[in-house]
């Protein structure tokens, strides 16, 4: 059995960096149970997933984000919802995508969402020829105000997110012109690329090698999938519906119909009579 999937974050006090590492095979694991996407498709997903998952760490607690990408050429739609617990859903459609597209044309959203606040913060990237690697390290330039890169492996499903701090004290110290996000790169990629390598699961492998880079562990955080669907939300959906639509077209002569959550692919039994006495409530 897979360990749980877990993002884990260091400081790099001397350099002024965190980095974060996410473990991803249990979660790349259940994501590939449960969607139909298939070869260079989820190839093209997986790497997606092990991208946007970092972000987690720039969450505080009650806050969550969507990443939502509406590409036209090649033509198809990615969401990515996670929050500061580390619980994520998503979904690529059409569910028969194919190809590993090194450029996007398009569009991306992304939506923020604050405790106590109904009202997101939304900020839209067009996409001209991109690809989804700029597309996260555009939102941590623009919106995080972050200097930032994303290195994914090719032999695990694992990630590593370098993150350049802010200098401290430039106003009482002499001012040292601070190494760039890729001179740091340069500098610890052996050792990242030998973890990616071993593909190991284990917190304490993982742990060392970091702290053999001379960076300090500052804690790790679970991440799993978990949708919010429920039957309940189904039928409030389909009472939605019902507004614009009515409920003969809906059920098309039957008395009940399956609905399927486009995120975890549960299929749902909806009654004529449910949505009636649900309409009454």
């Amino acid at each position: 059995m897979l360990s749980e999937s877990r993002l884990y974050s260091f400081i790099d006090r001397e350099n002024n960096f965190t980095v974060h590492f996410l473990e991803g095979q249990k979660l790349i694991h259940d994501l590939a149970m449960i969607h139909e996407v298939k070869g260079q498709g989820f190839a093209y997903f997986r790497d997606a997933i092990l991208t946007s998952q970092n972000l987690v760490s720039l969450l505080k607690p009650g806050e969550g984000m969507g990443l939502f990408i509406d590409s036209d050429e090649p033509y198809f739609r990615l969401k990515i919802e996670m929050n500061h617990a580390g619980r994520m859903r998503t979904l690529l459609m059409p569910e028969n995508f194919d190809s590993f597209p090194d450029k996007i044309k398009g569009v991306c959203r992304l939506s923020k969402l604050f405790p106590n606040n109904s009202n997101a913060y939304t900020s839209v990237i067009d996409l001209n020829g991109v690809s989804f690697h700029q597309v996260v390290n555009t939102i941590l330039k623009d919106s995080y105000q972050m200097k930032s890169e994303i290195h994914v492996s090719k032999n695990s499903d694992q990630s590593t997110m370098l993150l350049q701090l802010p200098p401290i004290k430039v106003d009482k110290e002499e001012f040292v012109e601070p190494i760039s996000v890729k001179e740091y790169w340069l500098k610890i990629q052996t050792t990242i690329n030998d973890l990616f390598d071993k593909a190991t699961t284990e917190q304490e492998v993982i742990q060392k090698s970091f702290e053999s880079l001379g960076l300090t562990y500052l804690g790790s955080k679970k991440l799993e999938f978990k949708c919010s669907c429920s039957r309940e939300r189904m039928l409030n959906s389909i009472n939605s519906l019902c507004k614009s639509t009515s409920i003969n077209e809906i059920f098309e002569g039957k008395d009940s119909i399956e609905s399927k959550c486009d995120y975890c692919k549960t299929f749902y039994l909806i009654t004529r009579d449910d949505v009636i006495n649900f309409s009454l409530n």
